[in-house]
């Protein structure tokens, strides 16, 4: 009992406390592997997209000098 006379549960046992923190940084670990896989992907589709962009520019300077000329 507690001071104020309410009864409590006994505290864990050291295996048990052992397995409910492994299982608990094992899912911390998972948490921030996704986070930093979604942050890589992230990064990687906007240098991607940067990068489209760039080729289409340099396309528009450079694409009409491909036409085929006809005599």
């Amino acid at each position: 009992m507690n001071s104020k006379e309410q009864p409590t549960t006994q505290p864990p046992t050291a295996s048990a406390a052992a397995a409910e923190a492994a299982c608990l940084g094992a899912a911390a670990a998972l948490a921030f592997g996704g986070l930093a896989f979604a942050a890589g992907r992230l990064t990687q589709w906007r240098l991607d997209q940067r990068r489209y962009d760039q080729w289409g520019r340099e396309w528009d300077q450079v694409g009409p000098q491909w036409r085929r000329k006809t005599t």
